[in-house]
């Protein structure tokens, strides 16, 4: 398969799955998570790609973005809702590993298409490893800053009433 028809399909299914994502729940917490996973993503991505620790040969905008903006602003954020949502009324505990159903297949993933496209390269000592580091830890820091907004506003709420 062509390494575009893969980033085509792969945009297919990420603006499909924004219709399904966004249609239960509290959709303006849903919003925000995808909105902070956005922010998060590009403030660690940027470094990684500057490092030449990752690289994505075929992307769309190739002259104006160095990042998969596919990955980056679609299915990584998407997933990450899907997360939030698996986990919105479990306790701490049970979120800590939950999220490893979603950063695991993730990462074999992207393994495998390091492995067999032209879509991402690593460089410089970079793995799958250091991928699934990366995306758990960027699941959980999305996670803990709802955790912390939800504290906020429950304080606000309660000082002012």
């Amino acid at each position: 398969m062509k390494d575009k028809t893969v980033l085509n399909i792969t945009t297919i299914i990420g603006v499909g799955g924004m219709t399904l994502l966004f249609r239960k729940g509290p959709i303006k917490e849903w919003i925000l998570v995808y909105l902070l996973k956005t922010l998060v993503c590009t403030f660690l991505d940027v470094p990684v790609v500057q490092k030449k620790l990752v690289r994505y040969p075929k992307r769309y905008f190739a002259k104006s973005f160095d990042s998969n903006i596919v990955y980056i602003y679609i299915i990584f954020p998407l997933l990450c809702v899907a997360y939030n949502q698996f986990t919105f009324q479990k306790n701490l505990l049970k979120t800590i590993p939950n999220v490893f159903f979603f950063s695991g297949p993730m990462a074999i993933v992207e393994n495998w298409l390091e492995k067999n496209t032209r879509l991402i390269q690593y460089g410089n000592g970079w793995n799958s490893y250091y991928t699934l580091a990366y995306l758990t830890f960027s699941f959980w820091l999305v996670r803990t800053l709802m955790i912390c907004i939800h504290w906020i506003d429950k304080k606000r709420y309660s000082f002012l009433s």
